[in-house]
């Protein structure tokens, strides 16, 4: 197995992707699309924050590979830009305004990044009912929850 977390930028995960993608392994294509989505990913110390960059990182290189230019989540950013990133996770928790990401991220292997994903790890930031429906979608979708610490 090839080790991902050697690669050091966009451009070797993105070629790496490319010829996996060629030689029919899914399982390289998709660790090298892990590995480009954690290389973009914003940092934050506000985990909430974070995770929102990161779930746009991977649902726009999601786009590039499915589509094969680069196209921006413009109306995720402008609803989270005009109400708020709580306002559109919670949306998203309680089936609200959502549309096709979260299949995406899932069939691609990046449940972890979906805007549900972050709602379900941060639930004192969010309502009872939220947490517990993001929870079930994850968990419908067999997507686990990191254990306590």
């Amino acid at each position: 197995m090839i080790d991902v977390s050697k690669l050091a930028t966009v451009q070797q995960c993105r070629n790496l992707m490319g010829n996996a993608k060629r030689l029919g392994r899914e399982d390289v294509r998709r660790a090298a699309l892990r590995r480009c989505v954690q290389l973009q990913a914003p940092t934050d110390t506000d985990p909430v924050v974070g995770g929102f960059g990161g779930m746009l990182v991977a649902l726009e290189e999601v786009f590039l590979q499915r589509y094969g230019r680069a196209l921006k989540a413009n109306r995720t950013r402008a609803k989270a830009k005009a109400a708020g990133i709580m306002t559109v996770l919670t949306d998203w928790a309680r089936g609200r305004g959502q549309g096709s990401g979260f299949e995406m991220l899932v069939e691609e292997g990046l449940g972890d990044y979906t805007g549900e994903y972050v709602v379900a790890v941060n639930p004192a930031r969010f309502g009872a009912d939220a947490v517990f429906a993001t929870r079930s979608k994850l968990a419908a979708n067999g997507i686990a929850l990191p254990g306590p610490t």
